[in-house]
């Protein structure tokens, strides 16, 4: 199974990601965008991972959020930009550095990775950069130019997603969550 942990967001916040990536693919000549459903904010990647581990990552993500009692909280994404490799651009929006609520995301995710650590599950540990995918592989002849924007989301949900190929088109479920404010929840 494909899995990384993951901030999803409610339609109202999907809804000005995709204004921001629709403005975006305006200005570009071709690119991959990502579509409304797949729009996250990744904490952690976690790759191919045995079935088996699942019920430990679940755990884990439940020990966290009770050992550091966190409940809901907003995170204000305030500029965008790209990721350049090889001639090719991913675009993002981003959240404020100064963003106090980002100290606490961080955290979040030190804590999540300490436990995986602990529990020998492999993941990505690449720095962390509070981030969402707008589009990749965006080409373009004259520079894109947006216009400033915040989008001010809610942070209250921590959800394990399975990501999968179906009939060609990138699919990301959720298979378990960690709501903020309560206990954690299995999804159907």
């Amino acid at each position: 199974m494909r899995l990384f942990i993951a901030v999803n967001f409610d339609e109202a916040i999907k809804s000005r990601l995709v204004q921001i990536r629709d403005r975006i693919s305006a200005q570009a000549l071709r690119g991959n965008f990502s579509r409304p459903e797949n729009l996250h904010l990744t904490l952690v990647f976690l790759g191919e991972t045995p079935a088996g581990k699942v019920p430990a990552i679940c755990s884990i993500m439940t020990d966290t959020q009770r050992t550091l009692f966190l409940h809901e909280f907003t995170l204000d994404f305030t500029h965008t930009g790209c990721f350049r490799h090889s001639n090719r651009e991913l675009w993002w929006i981003a959240a404020e550095k100064t963003d106090p609520a980002l100290g606490v995301l961080a955290e979040l995710r030190r804590r999540l990775t300490g436990g995986l650590l602990a529990e020998g599950i492999a993941f990505d540990n690449r720095p962390f950069n509070a981030h969402i995918t707008l589009g990749r592989e965006i080409k373009h002849t004259s520079p894109i130019v947006l216009p400033g924007e915040k989008i001010t989301a809610p942070i209250n949900r921590i959800c394990l997603m399975k990501s999968e190929h179906i009939g060609g088109v990138l699919v990301y479920t959720e298979i378990f969550a960690v709501d903020l404010k309560r206990e954690a929840i299995n999804v159907p």
